[in-house]
């Protein structure tokens, strides 16, 4: 939420939890985002460092309006380190398309992610264009 909120976008936590961790407003206008935040503690790597995701698969599939943005966070020499924000319909691609990740026996995707330099990889698909990609979130001043 701080990441948001450092950008000047308010942040509201749902209070009925349907898969939403918070909604992210632009106030001047009302553009709203839906995101779900995913966490994981690193796991160092010969030359880079590795984090493993679940993502309900359920969740995945359907789309809605606006449509949910995933955040996945590392955990790395305690803090907050290397953000991946990724839309929920190109997640869904990558999955389908690109075999990314692979399917848990209660039906989630898990997701690992290699981190190596100012790249990300999972499946060996690159997912480097969205390391820390801000980009729909830009500042507003205040």
């Amino acid at each position: 939420m701080s990441e948001f909120l450092v950008r000047g976008w308010n942040v509201a936590i749902p209070e009925v939890d349907v898969g939403d961790d918070i909604f992210v407003v632009r106030d001047a206008d009302g553009d709203l985002s839906r995101i779900q935040v995913k966490t994981a503690n690193c796991r160092p790597l010969r030359n880079g460092y590795s984090a493993r995701f679940s993502v309900s698969l359920d969740q995945l599939e359907l789309g809605r309006t606006p449509d949910l943005t995933y955040v996945f966070v590392t955990r790395r020499f305690e803090r907050w380190d290397n953000f991946v924000l990724i839309g929920r319909s190109r997640l869904y691609e990558a999955y389908v398309q690109h075999q990314v990740g692979s399917l848990s026996k209660s039906n989630d995707l898990i997701l690992n992610f290699i981190y190596r330099d100012s790249a990300v990889t999972c499946s060996s698909h690159d997912f480097s264009q969205y390391l820390n990609n801000w980009t729909d979130w830009s500042p507003i001043p205040h």
